[in-house]
């Protein structure tokens, strides 16, 4: 590692976490993601010390099955020419590295700030050093435009956020843009499907991932303004 801001970024992280660089094959690219060495380890240290009720569990830290599929997706879209692609809820950043890496201008963003160390050093770590990596709250955003495009893997677990993400989405999301959201199908979301169409359309694709277990369901979400 002989990018300064890697060093820095990686010595603050490993000072408190135990974690591990992975390959990650997506596609036709192999990542390089650092994350936890032991992700259930870590949710039942924190369990066992924490607070009853005041125990934050970093779903951000965990690369879920509908983001390889969005991954891979946002892979095989076509380089746009001043196309600008927003990930929201990034987590460890992966679905905006791999768009990264088959040339698209992505920002990277997370309203955590452990997620953002993680997401920040993924990005050195993956020769990506041109992707932006922001905080972002969705009730109060604080960005320089809208974008052409917006993804999001499992961003729609939290029914209180429905109201300030949706809203987010319209204000954020460029005439004629397209939001890209995928989820586990077995997540019921029927109340954010109802806020979501107060202002947008969409379509649903769903595909069958193989895991190790039972064989997963994962939706995608193809969402674009009521006008366009």
């Amino acid at each position: 590692m002989d990018d300064p801001e890697l060093v820095r970024l990686m010595e603050q992280i490993t000072s408190r976490f135990d974690v591990e660089v992975m390959p990650l094959r997506i596609g036709d690219k192999t990542l390089k993601v650092l994350q936890f060495r032991d992700f259930e380890k870590h949710i039942e240290e924190l369990v066992e010390t924490g607070t009853e009720g005041a125990i934050e569990l970093p779903f951000w830290a965990k690369v879920w099955e509908g983001t390889f599929l969005q991954a891979y997706f946002m892979g095989k879209q076509p380089v746009v020419l001043g196309q600008r692609i927003l990930e929201i809820g990034a987590g460890l950043g992966v679905v905006g590295i791999y768009s990264a890496l088959h040339g698209h201008h992505v920002t990277i963003t997370d309203n955590h700030d452990d997620a953002l160390l993680f997401a920040r050093a993924n990005v050195l770590l993956n020769g990506c050093a041109q992707v932006e990596v922001r905080k972002l709250n969705w009730r109060h955003p604080d960005l320089p435009h809208r974008f052409d495009v917006i993804v999001g893997s499992e961003v729609v677990y939290d029914r209180a956020s429905y109201p300030a993400l949706v809203e987010f989405l319209r204000q954020t999301l460029s005439p004629g843009g397209v939001i890209f959201l995928s989820k586990n199908e077995q997540l019921p979301t029927p109340t954010f499907l109802t806020e979501l169409t107060r202002h947008f359309k969409f379509k649903q694709t769903v595909q069958t991932m193989a895991t190790d277990g039972e064989p997963l369901r994962i939706a995608l979400y193809a969402i674009r303004h009521k006008s366009t």
